[in-house]
């Protein structure tokens, strides 16, 4: 069966239809313009595969797709695909079908990005820098290990380029904020080395809106980037270094609640082995080990009423976490349509921590009450993994599982000067995928897939106590991990004018862990007693029905119906998640005279949302809405190229759900150039 190469550019609200066409505008060879289902996934299986071919929900976002949008961030690169939604507390965060960040997997080439807050892993790399993105929708863990109940993110970074010596540079205004993104990269390919050293910097005010500016919402980041590679026969060796740094200011509407984030920067060092066909039966062997710490130092500081008094409450906490992992996996092909992967995974993750909270009353009236703390805590898990695929005519099956023993344990824990006792935790369990594929007549195939997520608590949640303008919450050592089982089917077509990727899903979450009161005034504890039901429809589709112009109507629509259950038994689906979101818009590839470049006018939308507490009060609500948006491309010289976006053109007042307000009116316009 023959596969065009074709990527998904994809997006989050739901579908309203946009025309508007330039008279000028001329085809540019349609037929290979349309969304790619082509590109090769490791990341949904273990196994090298056309997306085309995945049992799994995979999207692929390559280099030509992100150079065609403003480099703003990396998480503005994801909220076009389907199912995925960009969270701002501050630093931008990652959801997938509903699920919290912290219960997505981030990944920095195949390597995980840990993190121990409640809010969950955030991107800690520059837009300028990736080479291609790979998601996977919904429950990943048997390839793609712990926190993946919610999906996967894999970001590949840049390494070498195809000539000795290549000079790249990056510079733009972003209008959502007021600030700009500078980059510049070396780059090349000396007989059998290739090599990269690559600087960026961005620098955002607060969030421009139509009602006003958003007083604090900044942000700042900075990262450089080296690799180095050398290449001898079948064998590829690299090393890679990264020194990111960034810095937030988080928005919250109250003048009397104030959290910084004045740290949260991350070094890695890593390096890998990559052999081809080093037998008749290994198609490939890989092994890589990397070492990371991620600094972070986070401020809340809340005055709030109490009777005749204010009372003011001072959180602090200085984070140090680091991470060390070991990965191996080898493709083994012992017979004709057979091919298996097996691996094992060794990660060592540990955090320090200094907190410290004070208490005053306003008016003073007595001294203030000052409690510190530290803690030395560490997980440590292993796991083996295996994954085999079968080809029988035009069904291919694949089978997998993983093994994982965990432990953790609190080390050293000191609170007030008190040095309190040791605790300790672990699990051991098999996790399960199963996924079939059937490739029909004339380029298309039906999917089936089965996956299972894991989600191991973190070291706040099982050791730490943290204290806050909301109360002190205090670790549990007996927590258990969540967990999740994901039954999908779905359809993909590949046609000449017609691509279609479309999934219908459903997953089953239990052991959520949340804050649950303890008896004691403002004070909570973790335990595992909520749960979660997901079930919903995910569609990618682009048609060329031949227009003037090359023009190419297209959709991505996401439909997410979350049944959220709570300890008390209280049941509902005001789950803080939109029902409907997505895309839809007209794009082509342009020429006039000798200048080109590419298009795209779209509405962006999302339906109302609402969420309820235990009670079944509504926290929280929001209203529908959909923004117009025009996203494009001119290819100024050979070497140079200008990408630029004119965002809610209509000027709109409109907030996600648990987010702060979207941006006003703006324009963010970026040049590349490459020499």
């Amino acid at each position: 069966m023959t596969r065009r190469t074709t990527s998904l550019h994809i997006a989050s609200g739901a579908v309203l239809a946009a025309t508007l066409v330039p008279a000028q505008l001329a085809a540019q060879g349609a037929e290979d313009s349309l969304i790619p289902l082509g590109e090769i996934t490791i990341i949904g299986s273990g196994i090298p595969t056309e997306v085309m071919d995945s049992a799994s929900s995979v999207t692929i976002v390559n280099q030509e797709e992100i150079s065609r949008v403003p480099p703003t961030s990396v998480a503005q690169v994801l909220q076009d695909v389907p199912g995925i939604s960009v969270t701002e507390s501050g630093i931008e965060r990652i959801r997938i079908r509903g699920e919290s960040s912290q219960r997505v997997a981030i990944l920095l080439d195949g390597q995980h990005v840990s993190d121990h807050t409640t809010y969950g892993t955030p991107i800690l790399i520059s837009p300028t820098e990736i080479e291609r993105i790979e998601i996977v929708r919904g429950p990943s863990s048997v390839i793609s290990g712990n926190r993946a109940i919610g999906g996967v993110i894999n970001i590949v970074t840049k390494r070498g380029a195809d000539k000795p010596v290549e000079l790249s540079g990056t510079a733009g205004y972003i209008g959502t904020n007021d600030g700009y993104r500078a980059a510049a990269s070396i780059a090349g390919t000396v007989e059998n080395f290739d090599y990269r050293l690559s600087f960026s910097r961005s620098d955002l005010g607060d969030r421009e809106t139509p009602d006003g500016p958003l007083v604090p919402s900044g942000s700042e980041d900075r990262n450089i980037l080296a690799f180095l590679g050398y290449r001898f026969g079948n064998h590829y060796v690299g090393f890679r270094a990264q020194d990111y740094d960034l810095s937030a200011d988080v928005y919250t509407g109250d003048p009397d609640l104030v959290i910084d984030l004045p740290k949260r920067d991350l070094r890695k060092y890593s390096a890998f082995y990559e052999g081809e066909n080093l037998t008749p039966w290994m198609s490939m062997l890989k092994i890589d080990a990397y070492t990371q710490t991620i600094d972070r130092k986070f401020r809340n500081d809340i005055t709030f009423p109490t009777g005749p008094f204010s009372m003011n409450v001072l959180s602090t906490s200085d984070d140090e976490q680091t991470t060390s992992g070991l990965r191996a996996t080898a493709n083994l092909e012992f017979a004709p349509g057979h091919r298996s992967v097996i691996g094992f995974q060794l990660e060592d993750d540990s955090l320090q921590t200094d907190k410290s909270s004070t208490t005053s009353m306003i008016p003073p009236f007595g001294p203030p009450t000052v409690s510190t703390g530290y803690a030395d805590a560490s997980i440590r898990t292993a796991s083996l993994f295996a994954q085999h695929e079968a080809i029988f005519g035009n069904v291919i099956g694949t089978l997998g599982f993983r093994y994982y023993s965990v432990e953790s344990d609190l080390d050293s824990y000191i609170v007030n000067g008190a040095v309190l006792p040791g605790q300790s935790n672990s699990d051991d369990r098999f996790l399960g995928s199963a996924g079939l594929v059937y490739l029909l007549p004339n380029d298309a195939v039906l999917r089936a897939n089965i996956s299972q997520g894991y989600t191991y608590p973190s070291l706040s949640e099982l050791y730490l106590t943290s204290a806050g303008g909301s109360g002190t919450v205090i670790g549990n050592p007996d927590l258990k991990p969540e967990t999740a089982t994901n039954y999908e089917i779905g359809l993909r077509i590949d046609r000449p004018g017609v691509v279609l990727d479309a999934a219908l899903f459903y997953t089953r979450s239990r052991d959520y862990i949340a804050t649950i009161a303890t008896g004691t005034a403002r004070t909570y504890t973790y335990q595992n007693v909520n749960r979660a039901d997901s079930w919903g429809l995910e569609v990618a589709a682009e048609f060329d029905p031949g227009w003037l112009g090359g023009v190419r109507p297209y959709i991505t629509l996401s439909n997410v119906t979350r049944e959220f259950s709570y300890a008390n038994g209280f049941t509902t689906r005001n789950s803080g998640v939109p029902e409907w979101s997505g895309t839809t818009g007209l794009r082509s590839d342009w020429a006039a005279g000798t200048v080109s470049g590419t298009w795209d006018l779209f509405v962006r939308a999302e339906s109302e949302a609402a969420q309820q507490d235990e009670a079944g009060t509504i926290v929280e609500q929001t209203g529908g809405w959909g923004t117009l948006n025009l996203r494009g491309t001119l290819d100024l010289t050979e070497n140079a190229v200008l990408s630029m976006e004119l965002g809610n053109m209509f000027d709109k007042t409109y907030r996600s759900i648990d987010q702060i307000e979207g941006p006003g009116r703006y324009v963010s316009l970026f040049v590349t150039a490459t020499f």
